[in-house]
């Protein structure tokens, strides 16, 4: 590493409705100088996957990716950029989330176990390990040889103090070969070299990775097939990581001869249907997430809409009238108040006159006699009678009685809850029904004149009128 470097890992998703991409620091490791300590920290970093709020929209939804910035600089440099729930990144919790690939917190708590043993476990029993390998390769060595690389062969020879072959400034894999094939000519010696050739691939590449991220594709073409099949199947691992071994080993099995082949090709159908089941599930996690997604867009434009219906449902009709309408109200209310002073006045000149209700009582039972109606047309409606003061009926309206004698607070609220206005011209005050006149042309509410008193008979009337 030339030069320091600062190092964050973000969180990020796209929002499928706002369509940018949406970001939330998870980690910070501050300035780095040295590689080594950055993968270090790297390998022991665990933070929590959460939900990414958009600042948009404010929809919170599970991330894809986790994206590693250098923002040393002026602006922030991507370096590397892992989908989560992959083989690379899985997810590890017993949690519900969308992600195809995961384990849970005691298969991961079983996993750090081993890994933890794995170096002693395998100095304990590295000896016996080389012995076999390296027999192994005396046993197919033509072949195996040619699978060595450049600096596989260059770091041998630097450890056997073996003169580099002449040739080049860059020496071919082939030169390579050619020289090792005349130079390495001893059981011995080919022991010997094998066991430095691969010193890098063994403890370095096998034992120090961990199983769970093993580069299985990358190794075969590096290395070799049969190299990197025998040392999955051999490399000494504690007993918690055998599961990770079979799995590792289901990328490298090839077909077989014998019974042996059999079990190993059966290894292998295994594991490309494993590989098969988790791109499925890769691919139905990401449907999952997009769906909730638009779930979570259409769940915040319905309530939205039920807001503004609320809003509109609260909110007073508006009544869009013509203005020439508007200018007759206007001249009919001026002409009411005009009719109104010219009633006070005239009254005022006339004796009282005395109302003797107990004449009408015989004629009100008498006309109750001569009529009964139904009064289905007005349920539901609010009729108010002024002129006449009697107890509840039974009816299918609401019915609601006034004196009629003066225009008081009573009146003037019971004509904000009525319907319809009923006026019994024989028992009103002349103030109060031109009030009533003017009421009904200001709240835009019918009014009916009555002689009758009779309730059924008034709101048969009522009734026909409105049927009009």
């Amino acid at each position: 590493m030339n030069k320091a470097v600062h190092i964050v890992t973000h969180l990020e998703r796209r929002c499928k409705r706002c369509k940018i991409n949406v970001s939330v620091r998870v980690q910070d490791y501050g300035e780095q100088t040295n590689w080594d300590s950055l993968d270090d920290q790297l390998d022991k970093s665990l933070y929590q996957i959460i939900k990414v709020r958009c600042p948009n929209c404010g929809i919170e939804e599970w991330p894809e990716f986790t994206v590693m910035y250098n923002i040393s600089g002026k602006k922030p440099e991507q370096m590397i950029k892992t989908k989560i729930g992959s083989e690379d990144m899985p997810v590890i919790g017993n949690g519900d989330t969308p992600y195809a690939i995961g384990y849970t917190l005691e298969e991961e708590a079983e996993y750090n176990r081993g890994l933890a043993k794995i170096k002693d476990h395998y100095q304990g029993r590295s000896e016996e390990f080389w012995t076999n390998y390296c027999q192994f390769a005396l046993e197919k060595w033509s072949s195996l040889l040619k699978d060595l690389t450049d600096k596989e062969f260059e770091s041998a020879y630097v450890q056997l103090g073996l003169p580099v072959p002449i040739g080049s400034n860059v020496i071919s894999v082939a030169a390579w070969r050619k020289d090792a094939e005349k130079r390495i000519n001893t059981d011995e010696l080919k022991l010997v070299f094998w066991r430095a050739s691969n010193r890098y691939l063994v403890e370095e590449e096998f034992v120090w990775a961990p199983i769970g991220q093993w580069p299985m594709d990358e190794w075969i073409k590096i290395y070799g097939r049969e190299r990197v099949t025998y040392l999955t199947l051999n490399v000494p691992l504690p007993e918690e990581l055998e599961l990770w071994r079979t799995k590792a080993l289901a990328k490298v099995i090839k077909k077989r001869s014998g019974e042996t082949g059999v079990l190993f090709e059966r290894i292998g159908q295994l594991g490309k249907e494993l590989d098969k089941q988790r791109n499925r599930s890769m691919e139905l996690g990401r449907q999952l997430m997009e769906s909730r997604q638009e779930n979570a867009a259409l769940t915040d434009q319905v309530w939205k809409l039920k807001q503004e219906n609320a809003t509109l449902k609260n909110k007073p009709a508006e009544v869009i009238r013509d203005p020439g309408d508007l200018r007759k109200i206007k001249s009919l209310k001026g002409l009411v108040d005009e009719l109104r002073a010219e009633v006070d006045r005239l009254a005022g000149l006339l004796p009282e006159e005395v109302i003797t209700p107990e004449a009408d009582i015989s004629y009100i039972e008498e006309t109750r006699a001569e009529t009964q109606t139904s009064i289905i047309d007005l349920t539901g409606k609010t009729v108010l009678i002024v002129g006449w003061l009697r107890e509840t009926v039974d009816a299918e309206c609401r019915v609601l009685w006034h004196d009629g004698d003066s225009v008081d607070v009573k009146l003037q609220t019971l004509t904000t809850e009525a319907d319809i206005f009923v006026v019994l011209t024989r028992f009103i005050s002349h103030q109060a029904m031109w009030w009533l006149k003017a009421e009904a042309v200001e709240q835009d509410k019918p009014i009916l004149f009555v002689r009758e008193t009779n309730v059924d008979r008034i709101l048969d009337i009522v009734k026909s009128n409105l049927a009009r």
